[in-house]
C-alpha cells in the first residue's frame, strides 16, 4: 500500500480539527508547554516563561466554543471511524534528500545536521520561539512533545527516534535561548529533542529553500516590521539514510500519524539508531 491509501473516507482532516479545537478549549491550566519568548520581562525568569505561558488561549472567544460543539456533533463520527493502517503495511515514497547544513547546538557549537538524523527516524521542524500563530509552532511543539512521551516507551521507537526544532530566526534564537527550551523538553531519559539554530539568516538561507520551508517577516500597516515571521507549519520525516519520506502540514499533523510513519520506516530500517552504520 501507498502512502496515499493509508486514509479511507477523508475522516483525518475532521479528526485535526476536532483535536485543535479541543486543544485551545481547554482550560488554560492543562495547556502545552508553549510561550513566545520574552527576552524584556525582569518579573520572571526565562526558564518559567518558557515553561509556563500557554500562547493564545487567554483570549479564546465564545464563538470558538460554539465551533467546537459545532465541529464535534458534525465531525466525530468519522474521525472516530478512521484507522491507521499496520506500520510497514504500507511504503512512504522517496521525496528528496535532506540537505547537508552547518548549524550551531544548544551549547553554541557547531553542529552539522546530519549529524542529527542520519542513522536514524528524524521527525525535524522549523520553529522559532516567540511564535503566537496557534496554528503553527504550538502545533508542532504539542505534537512533538506526545510523540516523545509515545516513542520513549515503545521498543520500537526509544533508540531509533529523534526530534529536531531548527529555528526559523537565528538573530533571537541563540544557543541560549536553545538551552532553555531543550533542558525543559529533554529530562530525563527518552527520545532526544535537539533545538539548532543557524549562525546567521544567510546561513540559513539554503537549507530552508532546499527544504522547501517558505518563510517571511510580518509587517503591519505601515509596513513596519513586527518581529513575526510568516511561515506555513511543516514537519518533515527523515529515514536513517538521510531521505525526505514524508511532510506534514497541520492538516495531517497528529501524533499518531506521526508515530505510525516513524515505526514504518524503522520496521524498515531494523538496524536504525543513534550508534547505526547506516548512512
Amino acid at each position: 500500500m501507498t502512502r496515499r491509501g493509508k486514509f479511507a473516507g477523508g475522516a483525518l482532516a475532521p479528526l485535526v480539527l476536532v483535536r485543535f479545537l479541543l486543544d485551545i478549549a481547554r482550560p488554560v491550566g492543562r495547556a502545552s508547554k508553549w510561550t513566545p519568548y520574552d527576552r524584556s520581562s525582569d518579573k520572571k525568569s526565562r526558564q518559567n516563561q518558557i515553561a509556563g505561558a500557554h500562547y493564545c488561549r487567554k483570549s479564546l472567544p465564545t464563538f470558538a466554543k460554539c465551533a467546537l460543539v459545532a465541529a464535534v456533533a458534525l465531525f466525530a463520527p468519522a474521525a472516530l471511524a478512521m484507522r491507521l493502517p499496520t506500520p510497514g503495511s504500507y511504503a512512504l515514497q522517496r521525496i528528496q534528500r535532506a540537505p547537508e547544513a552547518e548549524l550551531l547546538d544548544a551549547t553554541g557549537g557547531p553542529v552539522r545536521l546530519s549529524s542529527v538524523t542520519r542513522g536514524s527516524v528524524t521527525a525535524l521542524a522549523f520553529f522559532y520561539s516567540h511564535c503566537q500563530d496557534p496554528t503553527g509552532c504550538p502545533v508542532a511543539w504539542s505534537t512533538f512533545e506526545t510523540a516523545r512521551k509515545e516513542a520513549s516507551e515503545d521498543p520500537l521507537l526509544k533508540d531509533r527516534l529523534r526530534l529536531v526544532f531548527v529555528s526559523l530566526d537565528p538573530e533571537r534564537d541563540r544557543p541560549s535561548v536553545l538551552k532553555l527550551l531543550q533542558e525543559s523538553e529533554s529530562r530525563g531519559p527518552g527520545v532526544p529533542w535537539s533545538f539548532l539554530t543557524a549562525p546567521s539568516h544567510a546561513a540559513l538561507a539554503p537549507l530552508l529553500q532546499a527544504m522547501g520551508q517558505d518563510v517571511s517577516p510580518d509587517v503591519d500597516a505601515a509596513g513596519a516590521r513586527t518581529g513575526a515571521l510568516n511561515h506555513m507549519l511543516k514537519v518533515f520525516l527523515i529515514d536513517p539514510e538521510g531521505w525526505t519520506r514524508e511532510i506534514y502540514t497541520v492538516a495531517f499533523l497528529t501524533p499518531e500519524n506521526l508515530l505510525n510513519d516513524a515505526r514504518t520506516l524503522a520496521l524498515e530500517f531494523p538496524g536504525a539508531g543513534p550508534d547505526s552504520k547506516v548512512r
